[in-house]
């Protein structure tokens, strides 16, 4: 009996040791790969100089993360909105540099909140290697993951969590959601699982009414970066239609045409491109989907009163969101359309069609204005149907006494969709443009 009791206590004491060793090498493991993921992580401030409809803001400055995923190249991932979309000055830090680094954009994308922006190899450090992005991962909710991030200037901080489901916003993307530490700051974040040690996500934002964060997914983001690192476009292409929403979620089925030469019709339910089979469920948009599609065409199957069709359409290669040309005077930031398929004016005019994307209320000029973001300048004084740099011209020949009348459209989006013109006269100020610098 005293020698099975003895057997007993000595097997007990080998398993209580073999697992106090498991355990050490797990909390071990655990510890490395947060410092790693810490060591490829930034701190980005960005100073926003004239903001685009994007940035919801005219200017200003905020911080957030990212963290690094191409040494080589000196490429770091964050998000969109922290990088900005409008003319920004960025600078970038790791943990234990005294000094910021210049950032550079290199490609902004709205839809999945991404951006990649660059910074000089020789100012990374040494320690400092690109994290590995998981590019198929499938959701397992309870998944233990960790991110590190800067919430409310607690800079390079580390947050335990899971994964806890899926938010679809259908026609504004589908992202993960967890029980991560979400502030002001966590924003551009690695969100990295711990079994694989692998960024699963990227912090996105934070939900209002409850402590869930939103991650945008690896799969997403590896949409973009993977065309990017083969040296391809990854922007979205642009077409002269646009597909149905209904009930705020993506459709199959056209709803929209803008160029009269195309041979669809409102109805028709797109079932490929080029013979790969598209659902918008599945896929995302059509566009989404086709990133990174180089020809000007692409070849269309339609079903239209029950038989399946041949078209093909158009297409025009998008780019980076950043890379718009410009013109800012008395607070107002104009661009030239060329966001969307279905461009302002309705899509009926060759003309180019200039857009407010954002006011600085801080000129005098500026207040009691009845226009405001994203409406379409109609005619500026005898000025209609210019481009910007008609426009700059203009504007560079009038004197300090001068003042300059702006009509713009204002568009009502409800169910009744009207638009109503308004006036506003101008000084001009502190004129500048993109192509200025």
């Amino acid at each position: 009996m005293t020698v099975k009791i003895k057997t007993i206590i000595t097997t007990f004491f080998a398993i209580a040791l073999v697992c106090s060793s498991t355990l050490a090498r797990s909390e071990t493991t655990r510890s490395e790969n947060i410092e790693s993921a810490t060591s490829a992580t930034v701190l980005i401030k960005t100073h926003l100089k004239h903001g685009f409809l994007e940035d919801d803001q005219s200017d200003g400055r905020w911080e957030g993360s990212g963290f690094l995923i191409n040494k080589q190249k000196g490429w770091i991932l964050t998000n969109a909105h922290v990088a900005g979309f409008g003319p920004v000055t960025l600078r970038v830090k790791f943990e234990g540099q005294d000094k910021f680094s210049t950032g550079e954009r290199v490609f902004i994308d709205s839809k999945h909140d991404v951006a990649v922006i660059k910074v000089d190899p020789e100012s990374i450090p040494t320690e400092s290697e690109g994290l590995e992005i998981d590019c198929s991962y499938e959701l397992s909710r309870g998944d233990s993951v960790f991110s590190i991030g800067h919430p409310e200037d607690q800079d390079f901080t580390s947050s335990l969590g899971v994964l806890s489901g899926e938010k679809d916003f259908h026609v504004d993307g589908s992202f993960f959601t967890t029980d991560l530490v979400t502030e002001s700051g966590s924003s551009g974040g690695p969100v990295i699982l711990e079994k694989t040690n692998k960024v699963v996500g990227m912090m996105t934002s934070g939900f209002t009414s409850s402590d869930l964060g939103f991650l945008t997914k690896s799969v997403d983001i590896c949409r973009i970066t993977s065309l990017l690192d083969s040296g391809k476009n990854p922007s979205r292409p642009r077409f002269g239609f646009q597909t149905m929403v209904d009930d705020k979620k993506l459709s199959a089925f056209v709803g929209a045409i803008f160029n009269q030469d195309l041979d669809l019709q409102i109805g028709d339910e797109i079932l490929s491109w080029n013979g790969n089979l598209w659902n918008p469920k599945i896929d995302g948009d059509l566009a989404d989907a086709m990133r990174g599609h180089e020809d000007d065409r692409v070849q269309l199957s339609v079903l239209r009163d029950g038989s399946e069709l041949l078209v093909e359409v158009p297409v025009q290669q998008g780019k980076s969101y950043h890379e718009r040309d410009w013109v800012f005077f008395s607070g107002l930031l104009l661009t030239q359309d060329d966001k969307t398929d279905a461009a302002f004016g309705m899509g009926n005019t060759d003309a180019p069609v200039l857009i407010i994307e954002s006011i600085d209320t801080n000129f005098d000029d500026s207040n009691d204005i009845e226009f405001g973001d994203g409406s379409e300048v109609v005619m500026l004084d005898d000025l209609t149907g210019v481009g910007l740099r008609t426009l700059y011209d203009y504007l560079s020949e009038r004197t300090d006494e001068d003042r300059v009348e702006v009509i713009a459209r204002v568009y009502d989006w409800s169910p009744e969709a009207y638009s109503s013109l308004m006036r506003h006269s101008f000084k001009v100020e502190k004129l500048d443009c993109s192509w200025c610098e």
